[in-house]
């Protein structure tokens, strides 16, 4: 399905969360961050925020929203931190992606520079579909096991249990949680002409896919009849012989919670036919496997993807790993636990309170101001100045190119990730460029010059790319401020400032040169601006020149990081990497100003 009833995703998840909030008056919304946040919080039990998930008392805290299929800045997550204060801990259950790495990373440092000692990071990986070989850097993606997580940490924070006694129950619950999905087709965005990419074919279906639109990792053609599809996905998450797969062991009679989630598209009909052949061959398995708990409905979902997932919690195992002395009994009276989230299956539910049921509309939504997150340079000291017109020129040309290269980062996106990548850069591109016609730069300050840009890139452009160009700009800005007017702001003032900004990115993303990520093409162009050159003309030169072969080359390297990494091999050649490619259009832009082709 193509078609949709909003044409465009620009302003839609902000116009969903405020009809969430209205359809239910045990929630609070923070639109300025697209935050939703538990109305009657009780700052006295751990916090647990998460950028997916339901909300209420016995679930999450808050849930903070990004666009569609972005992760939310580091500058949403420190505020939804701040929102949702305890006094207990706080404990950020992050889907295990690059982006939610990062800005949730970046939140948790400024939590605990400002003195927020209390609060960790709990990754959700559960997803069994790349092996350990080629998933080695990134680890396993997260899956629709992240809102059965949730409701047992939102159930164990409602029964007081301590920051350090959640922490350690939500790790014994990871540890046993794998999940498998497949689809018939990709889902469509409102707005995004995505139709003609990444088209799954007529008798084909995709397993091992993601929940951001990602191919899947095994295409298999002719359609397999459901009971040998339902096996093939039962054998990826049970199979104990498998090397690359076996991630949570399984011994006879264990006890699991049974987890069937609605990729977004597929009829109530056939998800619980889904749910009865499933339990069929559970019930069958070698393993004698008892099956203690029963969901099924639309928790994770991949917009309106025409397929499902199967999560698995082997419930005996992460009894034995937490080994509390209470058995699996522990596990599953926190899952049977009441709650009050708007979107949980069951009857079990806390009543609202009656002073929340009485607030309008109006009274549900809370204006605050996202809380700074990003490090920038200090605006003391000696200025860094350099002649605005070039600079100015520099940057319009940049941003041009990734704006108008949006259909190609977009096509390629489409292919080997989530088909955002394209529309975030030109978000980005367009706002740099309105800042343009509003003065940026016109001082020919450079450090005020580069904050501003930091902070534009940091408030349009969401997902890991976004992350990535921000902890780079920010760096950036802090050595050119340190390098001060000691010295000619030429190549090899720029190669220095950008060396040192490489090396603090380093600090926070694994990628490096080889990853087939933007690093690819970033690395190459800082080096490039290091190296001896016989003038600053020629120094650039042969930094552009590193940058689009670094870029360009990405088509023929094998994904270690990123979303590229979950691709299947059995697609064919794949295009360049369109994170790399994005730093490719902005240098050759930009290298326009100087008469520089590329």
């Amino acid at each position: 399905m193509d078609r949709h009833i909003f044409p465009d995703h620009a302003t839609l998840v902000l116009r969903s969360l405020r009809g969430l909030v209205a359809s239910h008056p045990s929630l609070c919304l923070l639109p300025a961050t697209k935050t939703v946040i538990n109305a009657a919080h009780d700052t006295s039990k751990v916090s647990l925020i998460c950028s997916t998930g339901f909300v209420g008392r016995g679930f999450l805290s808050a849930s903070v929203s990004g666009d569609t299929f972005a992760s939310p800045s580091a500058k949403q997550v420190y505020t939804a931190v701040k929102a949702v204060p305890s006094t207990a801990g706080t404990i950020l259950i992050i889907t295990n992606y690059t982006g939610d790495n990062l800005h949730f990373g970046l939140a948790c440092q400024q939590a605990r520079a400002n003195g927020i000692d209390n609060i960790a990071i709990l990754p959700i990986c559960d997803d069994v579909s790349v092996g350990r070989t080629k998933g080695a850097l990134v680890g396993r993606r997260a899956m629709a096991g992240t809102i059965l997580a949730c409701k047992l940490l939102g159930a164990a924070s409602e029964a007081d249990y301590s920051f350090s006694e959640t922490l350690a129950f939500g790790k014994a619950v990871t540890d046993g949680l794998l999940s498998i999905g497949c689809t018939l087709g990709h889902c469509h965005v409102p707005g995004r002409d995505n139709a003609k990419y990444g088209v799954i074919g007529e008798d084909t279906i995709e397993i091992g896919l993601g929940l951001h639109n990602e191919p899947g990792v095994f295409v298999v053609s002719p359609q397999p009849p459901p009971e040998k599809l339902i096996e093939r996905m039962l054998d990826l998450l049970l199979n104990q012989e498998d090397p690359e797969r076996a991630f949570v062991p399984f011994q006879e009679n264990d006890g699991i919670i049974l987890f069937v989630n609605n990729m977004g598209g597929m009829s109530t009909l056939e998800m619980y036919a889904v749910v009865d052949e499933a339990t069929r061959q559970l019930e069958l398995h070698p393993l004698k496997i008892r099956i203690k708990r029963i969901q099924c409905g639309s928790f994770m979902t991949s917009l309106n993807a025409p397929g499902f997932s199967i999560t698995l919690l082997n419930v005996s195992h992460s009894a034995r790993v937490l080994n509390s002395g209470k058995g699996e009994r522990e596990i599953i009276d926190l899952y049977d636990a009441p709650h009050a989230s708007a979107a949980w299956p069951g009857e079990n539910i806390y009543p609202i309170p009656e002073n929340l049921k009485k607030r309008t509309r109006k009274e549900r939504i809370i204006e605050v101001k996202e809380e700074p997150v990003v490090v920038q340079a200090e605006s003391a000291g000696p200025k860094v100045t350099v002649d605005p017109g070039i600079l100015r020129r520099a940057i319009q040309y940049g941003a041009q190119a990734v704006y108008d290269a949006e259909p190609d980062l977009t096509k390629w996106d489409t292919i080997v990730g989530d088909g955002d990548c394209g529309e975030t850069c030109a978000i980005g591109a367009k706002a740099v460029m309105v800042a343009l016609a509003k003065d940026l730069g016109k001082d020919g300050d450079l450090v005020a010059t580069l904050r501003d840009v930091t902070e534009i890139i940091d408030d349009n452009c969401g997902g890991t790319l976004g992350a990535i160009y921000s902890i780079f700009l920010a760096a950036l800005t802090a050595e050119v401020r340190l390098l001060g007017n000691s010295r000619p702001v030429d190549v090899c003032f720029w190669g220095e400032a950008a060396a040192k900004a490489i090396d603090t990115l380093g600090q926070s993303t694994k990628a490096r040169v080889g990853h087939r990520t933007v690093m690819d093409a970033l690395i190459p162009f800082v080096e490039g601006l290091s190296a001896p050159a016989s003038s600053d003309q020629a120094g650039l030169t042969e930094a552009i020149r590193r940058c689009v072969a670094g870029g360009e080359g990405t088509k023929d390297l094998v994904a270690k990081l990123g979303r590229a990494t979950y691709v299947g091999a059995d697609r064919g050649a794949l295009p360049p990497d369109p994170g790399a490619m994005s730093m490719v259009a902005f240098v050759r832009g930009m290298g326009g100003v100087f008469d520089i082709q590329a």
